[in-house]
């Protein structure tokens, strides 16, 4: 049986494609709802992340932030709170590097081993079951992952030891947010120019300017439909990460500093619930346009 914690908007995508794999599911949550959702599709319900890790051997998280991690782990109903010997924990949340080796170190106290595997294409991608997932551990930890990644995601990578999947998740996120950055700052140019913005971006996404931000983040913008999806505040904290992880190695990154930056702006205007593609709303109030088509 699978165990999962975490059901947001990635985690019940994520956990509805292993009920729907033929994998036994269990979950624990503190929503009534989703508890009666999951256990609709067959799921067993488990009060605690201790009672889960008495019935499961192999458990996937993907929460917010290592606190919410350290609290699933820790304390009198925590995975660790007794002994998890063999027990793998496959962590889909982003933190930093160093924050996955030491929950793993904190893991390996009661005997669990630990992959951190956090994963890329967002909500519409854990729904689909088509994810990117980028794990680091050990060969033997990612190979008995496995089946259960593949029940997730479609492209699933071992990128090196433990951390390495958080690395480069730190890598997507800096490129994303950059990328978010050149977009709107040429919707803002086109429109300025009186070009539709709509036009632009069929036009750009057929040549050397198209990226994925051009053509699914960039298009929530335009139509405003940016309730839902990635969150501004969890982008803010992912630049935060990887600015954190760059600070480690001594790198210069001015890019990332700026979009991080940007992002606690869009936060602090009121778009920290909203997607991070509100970005672009940031953007009209610094050019003095204060239309929010999305409402």
């Amino acid at each position: 049986m699978i165990g999962f914690i975490g059901l947001g908007v990635m985690g019940a995508g994520m956990a509805r494609n292993i009920a729907a794999s033929g994998l036994k599911l269990a979950v624990t949550t503190s929503s009534p709802e989703k508890a009666e959702t999951f256990r609709a599709l067959g799921a067993e319900i488990c009060s605690s992340p201790a009672d889960l890790a008495a019935r499961c051997r192999v458990i996937v998280t993907c929460v917010p932030d290592a606190n919410a991690l350290g609290n699933v782990i820790e304390g009198e109903t925590g995975l660790a709170a007794q002994s998890w010997e063999g027990g793998l924990l496959i962590d889909c949340s982003t933190i930093a590097p160093f924050e996955a080796q030491d929950m793993a170190q904190r893991l390996a106290t009661v005997g669990g081993r630990f992959v951190d595997a956090p994963v890329s294409g967002g909500a519409k991608g854990a729904d689909s079951g088509t994810l990117t997932i980028m794990c680091g551990g050990s060969e033997d930890d990612v190979a008995d992952a496995d089946p259960v990644l593949q029940a997730m995601g479609k492209n699933i990578h071992h990128v090196g030891p433990l951390g390495a999947g958080q690395a480069l998740k730190a890598c997507n996120q800096l490129m994303v947010a950059v990328n978010m950055m050149g977009a709107f700052e040429a919707v803002a140019l086109a429109r300025a120019a009186g070009v539709d913005p709509k036009v632009m971006r069929e036009v750009l996404s057929t040549g050397a300017a198209r990226s994925g931000v051009l053509e699914a983040h960039a298009l929530r913008y335009i139509e405003g439909q940016l309730d839902g999806g990635f969150r501004s505040e969890l982008m803010r904290k992912d630049l935060g990460i990887a600015n954190a992880v760059g600070a480690h190695f001594n790198i210069s990154q001015p890019a990332t500093d700026l979009a991080h930056q940007l992002m606690i702006a869009t936060c602090n205007s009121g778009f920290a619930k909203r997607d991070s593609a509100a970005l672009g709303l940031l953007y009209d109030r610094l050019n003095g346009r204060n239309e929010d088509t999305s409402q």
